[in-house]
């Protein structure tokens, strides 16, 4: 009961592909149970069988822990596959999507899933900060490629609600914008969140897919200083606490002798 998967990964097909270095005995069962409620699907492997593949698309969003079984006793599935791959997740991200699967893999090596329900982003891959502007490059999420379709991007302040709006290039999934920063220093000091709209789309900017939450006080991006009638407006990307890309533009302190 100790086989160690050496590969288990949710497809883009959405099915949980699991294989073993050899053959497992007969009887063996992979179980996955919702830790919430209890319930559970099972697929059988064992014999002359190598590999297990279970759909998962359909799963109820919660965790699930994925057990290995043989007759009335089961233990945690182990696997020593990262069970990550930005490409992977970047080719799974690219499809229209109402829920994501992921598969998550413990210190111990537990294999586990996570199901969640989404919703379209713009996911954030670059960031290009200088020369006057704001350079934003990434694609598209769980909203599949939008053929023969222009795009904008809309930066919203929070307190007033003005926007300033850029055409935006999308090909497939893949969009680039640029902002320019006095833009931003026309109005009076502001937070600014970003959408990215294409067709029936309104897809927040934000940073998801790297494996790598909490960006906020950790990912910072220089400022840009813009005149601002007598005074200048500092402006400047940076991550919210959802890992969402806004603006922050703000009247620098004068200097006093």
């Amino acid at each position: 009961m100790d086989a160690v998967a050496n590969h288990c990964r949710v497809g883009v097909d959405d099915r949980l592909l699991i294989r073993w270095p050899a053959p497992l005995p007969d009887g063996r069962r992979i179980v996955l149970r919702h830790r919430a409620s209890g319930g559970t699907v099972e697929e059988p492997v064992g014999g002359d069988r190598t590999s297990a593949a279970l759909a998962v698309g359909e799963l109820d969003p919660g965790k699930w822990h994925v057990r290995l079984m043989a007759d009335r006793t089961d233990v945690p599935l182990l696997t020593d596959d990262p069970c990550f791959s930005f490409d992977e997740m970047r080719a799974y991200a690219g499809l229209p999507r109402d829920r994501a699967v992921r598969v998550v893999r413990s210190s111990e090596g537990y294999v586990s899933l996570r199901v969640r329900r989404v919703s379209p982003h713009a996911e954030v891959e670059a960031v290009y900060p200088g020369e006057g502007e704001i350079r934003v490059e990434g694609r598209l999420a769980y909203a599949g490629p939008r053929p023969g379709e222009g795009a904008r991007l809309t930066a919203v302040a929070r307190e007033t609600r003005r926007t300033v709006t850029r055409d935006a290039r999308l090909d497939g999934t893949e969009f680039r914008v640029c902002l320019p920063v006095d833009a931003f220093a026309a109005e009076e000091p502001a937070l600014w969140d970003l959408w990215l709209d294409a067709g029936d789309v309104h897809a927040r900017l934000a940073t998801r897919l790297d494996d790598a939450p909490g960006k906020r006080g950790k990912v910072s991006f220089p400022r840009q200083l813009v005149p601002a009638g007598e005074r200048q407006m500092s402006v400047r990307p940076y991550y919210t606490g959802k890992d969402e890309l806004s603006i922050a533009s703000h009247l620098v302190p004068e200097e006093t002798g």
